[in-house]
């Protein structure tokens, strides 16, 4: 069966045993992810997701049937504040808390939470792992 795989120290770019460089995917305008390691059969996984600079998710809201964890590794992230909505490259002024590199998140399944914007560009570390679904 699949499973998450074993993998010792790498570097992330390049699948240690297949040597095959890991792709970046877009999986939103200006947003980014290259999984790292994942099993199919259950869906979890890790990656990293990167923003562009002046990037904001188009999708309103998350809510999602899984754990999520982020670590924020470099860069800015915040809630979408009216200004940048607006079409701003600037949030100055918004109001809106602006998490920075060392920023943590643990989000439960079903919990709301987005749109975000990055004002300079982000890089983020995340794990996504199901909860058991019971199907009576």
């Amino acid at each position: 069966g699949h499973q998450m795989e074993q993998l010792e120290f790498h570097h992330y770019s390049t699948h240690p045993t297949s040597n095959r460089p890991r792709a970046w995917v877009e999986v939103e305008p200006g947003i980014e992810q290259l999984v790292l390691n994942e099993d199919l059969s259950t869906g979890r996984r890790t990656l990293l997701q990167r923003w562009q600079p002046h990037t904001t998710n188009t999708k309103p809201n998350y809510v999602h049937d899984f754990v999520e964890e982020i670590l924020l590794l470099e860069g800015d992230l915040r809630l979408l504040c009216a200004v940048a909505a607006e079409g701003s490259s600037s949030c100055a002024g918004c109001g809106m808390p602006k998490w920075g590199k060392g920023s943590y998140a643990y989000r439960n399944p079903g919990m709301d939470h987005g749109p975000f914007h990055s004002e300079t560009g982000c890089l983020m570390y995340v794990t996504c792992i199901p909860q058991a679904t019971s199907f009576t």
